[in-house]
């Protein structure tokens, strides 16, 4: 009976890790087809890297559709390889923690059989495709431009949040400052939520129709995705 009931406990403890592993990724999913004849390309391969470790992998269906799934939050790089067509990679494709980032691509057919690459850099579309809820996004090419240092003063830069002076607290829409979360690549987090503005690669703020995922709240939430490992080091000091 003990034998039972600690393999029971066992499959119940992996059925939750592997639920929490879920939480808090992002997912790339668009359509592969041809530049010039704009056909959907079935069994294209799809490829994501991040730090030049390949994090993932898709082959399109007939309708040229393909979806990566569990990716975490940051910056990647996804590269298409189809046999008569060139090469194609684009860096900077950013995924959001709980979020669809959709990415169509184009393949130009190629006569001559080289190992030729055409990278192209990910632009953020103006129109969100995932839909559902409200509110902004401030992107690492917006921050950078910021005198503000930290994730609270870049999510006041949105509409409807009000900051405090002095205080790491944020008003959404007029609700007390406690009704407002903060996650960190998908991970709820208590007290300070400070970061170098360095390591900050998006600020999301949803003001409304927040995801059943999230829970239910009355304020908003700021979820802030890191850009990840970095070659260089870097210090923040608080003063």
């Amino acid at each position: 009976m003990l034998k039972k009931l600690n393999l029971l406990f066992a499959i119940l403890l992996l059925s939750v890790s592997s639920v929490f592993a879920q939480t808090g990724t992002g997912t790339i999913k668009g359509t592969v087809t041809d530049k010039t004849s704009k056909e959907a390309l079935p069994f294209v391969k799809v490829l994501v890297f991040q730090g030049g470790q390949q994090k993932g992998f898709a082959v399109t269906d007939f309708d040229g559709k393909y979806q990566i799934s569990s990716l975490s939050p940051g910056e990647y790089a996804v590269e298409v390889r189809f046999i008569g067509y060139t090469t194609i990679r684009k860096e900077g494709v950013l995924v959001s923690s709980d979020r669809l980032t959709t990415l169509p691509l184009e393949l130009s057919t190629s006569e001559e059989m080289l190992d030729v690459v055409e990278v192209t850099y990910y632009e953020v579309p103006l129109i969100d495709a995932d839909g559902g809820a409200s509110g902004a996004k401030v992107t690492r090419e917006d921050i950078s431009k910021m005198p503000t240092r930290s994730a609270s003063g870049i999510a006041a830069t949105v509409g409807g949040v009000y900051n405090a002076e002095g205080s790491d607290g944020l008003s959404i829409r007029g609700t007390r400052t406690e009704d407002s979360y903060f996650y960190i690549d998908g991970i709820k987090v208590r007290g300070s939520s400070s970061l170098p503005k360095s390591a900050i690669q998006e600020v999301s703020v949803i003001t409304g129709g927040v995801p059943a995922n999230y829970g239910d709240l009355t304020g908003g939430i700021i979820s802030i995705t890191t850009r990840g490992p970095s070659a260089n080091i870097s210090v923040h000091l608080k003063v």
